[in-house]
C-alpha cells in the first residue's frame, strides 16, 4: 500500500521518456505563472528539434521533494533526469528544477556538482534532447549551469 504523503507511481503509458522531457509540477500557488511556465516550455526549439514534453499536472505532487518526484517516476530506470516546477519556477523567469535521478560518477580531477540545478524553461527540451541522444550528460549541463553567476543554465 502506498504511503498517502507520497505521490503516486508517474503513468508513462502512452508517453515516450525518451522523447518527452518529463515535467512535473510540484506548486500551486500561481496559476497564471504555471500558464506562462507551459507556454516557454512549448516555444519552438531554434535548434530545429520537435519540442515535445510530458507535463504532470496533478496535485497530488503539490510540496512533493526531488526525491518523491523520482520516487514517482522509478517505473522508467533509464530516465536521467525530471523537471521541478516549483515555487520558485513560478517566480522571475520562471527556471524550473532539473534533478539527476542518478549519482555522478567521478574521476581523478573531477569536480562534485549538485545532483539538481535551475534551468530556464527553453532549455528544457534541448537538455532532454542531448541526453536523449547520448550527446552530453547531466553533469556537462551542472557544470555549466554552476558556472553562471545565479546558477540558472541559459543556453
Amino acid at each position: 500500500m502506498r504511503n498517502p504523503a507520497m505521490p503516486p507511481a508517474i503513468d508513462f503509458t502512452h508517453h515516450d521518456f525518451e522523447s518527452e522531457a518529463l515535467v512535473v509540477r510540484t506548486d500551486y500557488s500561481d496559476e497564471a505563472a504555471w500558464r506562462t511556465v507551459v507556454d516557454l516550455l512549448n516555444q519552438p526549439d531554434d535548434n530545429g528539434f520537435e519540442v515535445r514534453t510530458f507535463l504532470v499536472d496533478d496535485r497530488a505532487f503539490a510540496g512533493a521533494s526531488p526525491d518523491d518526484v523520482i520516487s514517482a517516476a522509478a517505473a522508467e530506470p533509464a530516465l536521467e533526469v525530471v523537471f521541478l516546477a516549483d515555487a520558485a519556477t513560478m517566480t522571475g523567469d520562471h527556471p524550473l528544477l532539473a534533478v539527476s535521478t542518478r549519482g555522478q560518477e567521478l574521476e581523478d580531477g573531477d569536480l562534485e556538482l549538485d545532483r539538481e540545478f535551475r534551468l530556464a524553461p527553453p532549455e528544457v527540451n534541448l537538455m532532454h534532447v542531448n541526453l536523449a541522444i547520448g550527446h552530453m550528460d547531466f553533469w556537462e549541463f551542472a557544470y555549466h549551469a554552476a558556472l553562471s553567476a545565479d546558477g540558472v543554465l541559459r543556453l
